[in-house]
């Protein structure tokens, strides 16, 4: 058998197309078991939490957040533009409202539906911004820590305890 190494396969743009598409997908399907867990739970349970032991709402709120704006970032650094503000939203109990969750799944989605338009087939992978806790990361890592960023603050909420993500 002979092997053939390549630095550039000529399948690249359609396997980052559809690495796109996969990471999109599980996203979304975190973004789904939010959304059902906020539609099943009554207004005082969205609404509880402090500044230290989040609620459904926060972590709903900060989620969505999290999601739209790294998607956003993501996307700029893989076209080579500067990435824009980054920083940790933290949310208040008090400004948790449903219509306000309903309002950011929506821009999430749609900033979820461009990043799939809009990435390129060559992204820019040397240039980075700054993420809060992992550091300067390229385009793939501001991408690749969405589902997981979901997982852990569900988990969290199924085990009572704060989030370390």
């Amino acid at each position: 058998m002979t092997l053939r190494v390549v630095d550039d396969p000529p399948d690249r743009p359609d396997w980052l197309r559809e690495t796109i598409r996969l990471l999109v997908d599980a996203t979304a399907a975190g973004r789904r078991e939010l959304l059902d867990r906020v539609a099943a739970a009554s207004d005082a349970d969205l609404t509880a939490g402090t500044d230290d032991d989040w609620g459904l709402g926060q972590v709903a709120t900060h989620l969505l957040i999290v999601e739209r704006g790294s998607v956003l970032i993501g996307l700029r650094l893989a076209q080579g533009a500067l990435p824009g503000p980054t920083g940790q939203p933290r949310p208040a109990a008090a400004a948790v409202t449903r219509t306000g969750i309903a309002g950011l799944a929506e821009k999430t989605a749609a900033a979820a539906g461009r990043l799939v338009a809009e990435f390129p087939a060559q992204p820019d992978v040397a240039r980075t911004a700054r993420h809060p806790y992992y550091g300067d990361l390229n385009c793939f890592g501001w991408l690749l820590m969405l589902p997981n960023h979901y997982k852990a603050h569900l988990e969290a909420l199924d085990h009572g305890r704060p989030s370390a993500l």
